[in-house]
């Protein structure tokens, strides 16, 4: 019988794990896209960056998928940090809403809501119908597990050695909390382990003073979650990652002392057991939010001086950030792959800056700079690419195939504009040199005009996808149309001066058309990068 017991337990979690998996990823892809621009929103306050973790969890199922989420983001656009752990605190709290409906005994509804899924899976026209379709059929397996769970418990407690087993949690505060840390843990989802719990309690089989300390200790292990997702990344997410553990654990030990009074005031207020176990975890995750919110601007504080920005030093052509220990967190890794193309343009940032010093200053010295600067570009480039293959090699959702698909495009338009630079400005800079020429004084102002236009136009490219800015990508787009113009009216100033036979005009024609023309390209190959940024926008809100 108790073979038989365990099967009935282990089906039981594992479909429910199962179930809180699918609805998480399902309404992660449906909505996830839209939760990150409510966090970064401009002039978002911190009650509002709370407000949208409440309202992420209750949407997600997980406020560890919220959380892993967050940090994911903070690899790319980090906000400040304490909007990141206001949002971190509304997320714990939308996670009771879940555990509260599911408290209710309505796992007779199981069948109809994965009726519905079902539906909207297979008929769905839109990626995001077939995703949001994921995420309830993932809730009406968590109704089927929670079903077969009660059965499996009703069964336990009529085996009394399993029942006195169960009933000793009652009386070791201490080692039920370790319990429900572990679990949680090993779970990965505190959700799912207060879904375990009501299951339990429903049938009398879990005693009451033992709920407390189980939901305690499972809020504390759901933050491992957060470890897992910030394991190997920059400091932003780490410090996130801790800030998580620090209040949850602060706050569990705060209800050490007052686990008779907590436990008589759960009861007060509703003897259903299972009630019990979704008002723990709703009082526990009301109390660290009314606790920490005021106070994180001060837990930031401390959190940035003990998880230090390291340094990361690497040769230039070489990658800082990626790191293929991290390949099976897809998330993750993109969020490297995305520092490490900030990284790479920066270098070609640095050598747009050089480009205009050597239009005044021509020298075979800055010649040889532009050259090495974009061997380390087209090095990292390949790295790059190298990385995102073997990402691809894995399980990458439609979002995520998009993405590495988008970061593939970005640089190559970023070893693009290297190239335009070092094969155009920086060969002909180096041959000027060798013969002794120089550009004309009003030829060398144009040029370096139209390459001031063009830098800044690269700036707003890049900006726009760090921030992910659509509207900031469509104001780079609609500039590529005035440097087009700009380029041909320089053009034909160039060719004015050759008629009237100035001298350094006639010794730097042709190095001053081929600058002209590749400033255009690297235009637009600005606008290329607008455009993807566009395109991963419109897809992710598809």
């Amino acid at each position: 019988m108790i073979d038989a017991l365990f099967i009935q337990v282990l089906g039981g979690v594992l479909l429910l794990l199962y179930g809180v998996r699918l609805s998480g990823k399902g309404f992660e892809l449906a909505l996830g896209a839209r939760l990150k621009e409510w966090w970064a929103a401009p002039g978002r306050s911190r009650l509002g960056g709370f407000g949208a973790g409440v309202v992420g969890t209750s949407l997600l199922q997980s406020s560890g998928a919220v959380v892993t989420l967050l940090i994911t983001f903070a690899e790319i656009s980090p906000l400040p940090l304490a909007q990141s752990l206001s949002v971190v605190l509304g997320a714990d709290l939308g996670s009771t809403l879940t555990v509260q409906v599911l408290s209710f005994r309505i796992y007779q509804y199981a069948i109809p809501v994965v009726s519905v899924g079902i539906l909207l899976i297979l008929w769905g026209r839109k990626p995001k119908v077939r995703a949001v379709g994921q995420g309830i059929l993932g809730l009406g397996f968590m109704l089927l597990a929670l079903k077969f769970l009660s059965v499996a418990a009703d069964g336990v407690g009529k085996v009394e050695s399993l029942r006195s087993l169960m009933m000793d949690l009652g009386g070791a505060p201490l080692v039920a909390f370790a319990w429900g840390v572990l679990l949680s843990a090993l779970f990965q989802s505190g959700t799912a382990v207060m879904i375990l719990l009501i299951a339990f309690t429903q049938q009398g089989v879990l005693p009451v003073p033992a709920v407390l300390p189980l939901v305690l200790g499972a809020n504390v292990g759901s933050s491992s979650v957060a470890f897992m997702a910030a394991s190997g990344l920059a400091a932003e997410g780490k410090r996130v990652a801790w800030g998580h553990v620090l209040m949850k654990t602060a706050g569990a030990l705060m209800f050490l002392p007052f686990f008779s009074l907590t436990q008589q005031l759960l009861t007060m207020f509703s003897p259903d057991p299972s009630r019990i176990v979704a008002n723990a975890h709703t009082l526990f995750n009301l109390t660290v939010s009314f606790l920490f919110y005021p106070l994180a601007p001060r837990v930031a504080g401390f959190l940035a001086d003990i998880v230090p920005v390291k340094k990361r030093t690497a040769p230039r052509g070489k990658p800082v950030y990626l790191d293929r220990q991290h390949l099976p967190v897809a998330g993750a890794a993109l969020g490297q792959v995305a520092r490490e193309i900030i990284r790479m343009a920066d270098m070609v940032q640095e050598m747009l800056s050089l480009s205009v010093k050597a239009i005044g200053a021509v020298g075979i010295d800055l010649a040889e700079r532009i050259r090495r600067m974009d061997d380390d570009v087209d090095q990292l480039t390949s790295e790059i690419k190298v990385f995102l293959s073997a990402l691809g090699q894995r399980s990458l959702d439609p979002e995520q195939t998009n993405r590495a698909m988008a970061y593939i495009a970005l640089v190559s338009d970023l070893e693009n504009i290297g190239d335009f630079v070092d094969k155009t400005l920086g060969d002909h800079v180096r041959r000027m040199a060798e013969r002794g020429q120089r550009f004309s004084d009003q030829g060398a102002a144009e040029l370096v005009t139209l390459l001031n236009e063009v830098e800044e136009m690269y700036r707003e490219a890049v900006s726009a996808f760090v921030t992910r800015d659509a509207k900031a990508a469509g104001i780079v787009i609609a500039r590529k149309k005035a440097i087009g113009q700009m380029e041909r009216d320089l053009r034909l100033a160039h060719i004015r001066r050759l008629q009237k036979g100035t001298p350094e005009s006639l010794e730097s024609s042709a190095a001053h058309l081929d600058i002209l023309s590749s400033w255009k390209g690297i235009a637009s190959h600005c606008a290329a990068i607008a455009y993807t940024v566009l395109q991963v926008e419109e897809q992710e809100h598809d």
